[in-house]
């Protein structure tokens, strides 16, 4: 009932138009600082230029912190979370200036702020508790963030799909992975196809395999046979 309810809510909310793919950064005061800014302006550009354009809406959201995560979660109804910023898997080493990752004590997950800018971790648990209470709609997670594919498990059992980081990846790196993804998804390739494509491009540009992006599906969904845009008819 209430997983339906949620449901309903977000297509009330959408007016029946256009895909959310919900943009939320977080670069914590202590961290290195990475270029959120040109990811998300990246992102939009590359979608403007493909043939599903007027599907997609992006609502970018900046210096997030918790409750405000949630107050998004609700507000947007998103098909897509994108989270941009820093990641840890519990075993990270420390941060350099050109990585996406946090060295903390306390385990893994993604950074956003604290009420002072400072990181406050979210855990892959929370972060599932939070999706499914307050984004219900959401069917694939993006992690752009070091070590983010360690949590994909715990996720994937309330979204079809989630996409993170195997190691540390650079700033250039991780916007460079978002542009190939995105224009695969504005041209309404599957989920493993446009994965597939970004991965391709930063294998050209000679980032190491280790650390390459994963795909990761809900038990029973195949990511080659996920499509976000509505089927075209006969």
């Amino acid at each position: 009932m209430f997983l339906t309810s949620r449901i309903t809510h977000c297509a009330q909310s959408a007016g029946g138009s256009r895909k959310v793919i919900l943009f939320l950064a977080a670069n914590p005061v202590s961290a290195s600082r990475i270029a959120c800014d040109l990811e998300c302006a990246a992102i939009e550009r590359e979608l403007r230029m493909t043939d599903g354009r007027d599907e997609w809406e992006v609502r970018s959201k900046w210096a997030v912190t918790a409750d405000e995560m949630m107050r998004h979660f609700n507000e947007a109804c998103p098909m897509v979370i994108h989270f941009s910023g820093h990641g840890d898997d519990g075993t990270a080493g420390q941060s350099s200036i050109s990585h996406r990752n946090v060295q903390m004590v306390g385990g893994g997950g993604i950074y956003v702020q604290d009420e002072q800018g400072s990181p406050q971790i979210v855990t892959a648990r929370a972060l599932r508790m939070m999706i499914k209470a307050a984004a219900a709609s959401a069917r694939v997670v993006v992690l752009n963030a070091c070590y983010s594919s360690a949590h994909a498990k715990e996720l994937c059992t309330v979204v079809d799909c989630v996409i993170g980081m195997t190691g540390a990846i650079r700033d250039d790196a991780a916007r460079s992975f978002a542009v190939g993804f995105y224009r695969a998804l504005g041209n309404r390739r599957s989920i493993s196809n446009a994965v597939e494509q970004a991965v391709a491009t930063l294998a050209a540009k000679q980032l190491p395999h280790e650390h390459l992006p994963r795909c990761r599906t809900r038990k029973g969904v195949n990511a080659k046979q996920l499509l976000l845009h509505e089927r075209t008819r006969a």
